[in-house]
């Protein structure tokens, strides 16, 4: 049971790392769909937490409602993975 525990942290970690790159890929998308220049692309896409995303669009953009569906799924699971890492780090021994 503590195994599958462990598993599941281990698991969002790194889905939750996966995710950064979906995201990314995501607000790239929208930056070419919205024909933005490379500087407005770049702010867009390298920004964290789509702030670059949020400043330069101030109307909708495609799949809107997916991409904050997606974030929030993602920023759950890497909270739940960060679990992980802190049995990892303090070493906790609870079996």
């Amino acid at each position: 049971m503590f195994e599958i525990m462990i598993a599941t942290f281990y698991y969002a970690f790194y889905i939750g790392i996966f995710g950064i790159f979906v995201l990314m890929g995501f607000r790239l998308y929208v930056a070419i769909h919205k024909k933005f220049n490379i500087k407005d692309l770049l702010l867009i896409v390298l920004l964290p937490g789509s702030i670059g995303l949020s400043l330069k669009t101030n109307h909708d953009y495609p799949f809107k409602k997916l991409y904050h569906g997606l974030s929030i799924f993602f920023f759950t699971l890497m909270i739940i993975g960060s679990i992980f890492l802190l049995y990892m780090r303090l070493e906790l021994d609870i079996i």
